[in-house]
């Protein structure tokens, strides 16, 4: 079977250095803990584990091992229960998700309400409302779509991020509904260069090109649940983690088969999923 593949694919720079500054503090020797998944794809964590990284979702006590922040970020108050407890930690967060922690935080100062465009239980913006409340916002909001956008009381200022991952499409028509709760909003589009790359290439190309999509990606990976649902807005598509989940049956001869991947994907994932779907 024929396949189409965007060009890039694979991790983004955030992911990839994340797991390098993992691997190295591993490598130094001393006991080391994740708190949480350092990215959201299970197969990039094996090699990790394997070489004795541990996962929690709790600070270990004081004397306990290093704890890695993962690329998602953290908020204030667990960086500071780290520093009183006197425990190491290695802080992977993505530069872009530090770029959301700092709007917010320069939102705040000003004495604005800050709403966080996003997913309230995801790791990011759990972080991104400690720091907008740190900084002493009045008021910090969570919302996820238009209508919860529409639900928020008015106020005559707001300032507006977004979680990195969110898709930007979507993230301008919350904005729109915002403008409807107050007079004036100071904007700040913190949406990742990367994941919105990726959806352009999806919709402006692999979408034109083929028949059914496959997008490979992590399930608890943000980006790409968001990339499979602009993908299923036009064509049949497939979310999968690994080539083991592919089905001949969602295929049909003569189809051509668009691959494309969330930024947490190894690049070797995908490379297998094209060789099993060039197989059928």
């Amino acid at each position: 079977m024929e396949t189409v593949r965007p060009r890039h694919t694979g991790f983004c720079f955030g992911v990839r250095d994340a797991l390098e500054l993992t691997s190295r503090a591993i490598e130094g020797g001393l006991p080391t803990l994740a708190l949480g998944q350092v990215v959201h794809n299970d197969k990039a964590l094996e090699e990790l584990e394997a070489r004795g990284l541990g996962r929690a979702q709790e600070l270990p006590p004081a004397g306990g091992p290093q704890v890695v922040v993962t690329a998602h970020g953290a908020p204030p108050e667990l960086l500071e229960e780290a520093r009183r407890r006197g425990l190491t930690v290695v802080d992977t967060t993505c530069p872009l998700v530090s770029r959301v922690q700092l709007h917010a935080r320069r939102l705040a100062a000003q004495g604005l309400p800050v709403t966080v465009v996003g997913h309230a239980q995801h790791a990011e913006v759990r972080g991104v409302v400690g720091w907008a409340a740190e900084e002493g916002s009045p008021e910090v909001s969570v919302v996820a779509s238009p209508e919860e956008a529409e639900r928020l009381p008015w106020r005559a200022r707001r300032g507006v991020v977004s979680q990195s991952t969110f898709p930007q499409d979507r993230f301008q028509e919350i904005v729109g509904r915002l403008r409807g709760r107050g007079e004036e909003l100071e904007v700040r589009d913190t949406t990742c260069p990367v994941v919105n790359q990726r959806h352009r290439e999806a919709v402006g190309s692999l979408l034109d090109e083929a028949d059914v999509v496959v997008v490979v990606g992590g399930r608890g990976s943000a980006n790409t649940q968001a990339l499979a649902e602009t993908c299923a807005r036009r064509l049949p598509t497939f979310q999968i983690e690994t080539a083991a989940e592919i089905e001949p049956g969602w295929f049909r001869p003569g189809q051509r088969v668009g691959i494309t991947s969330g930024t947490s994907t190894p690049a070797w994932v995908v490379d297998e999923v094209e060789a099993v779907c060039r197989d059928l």
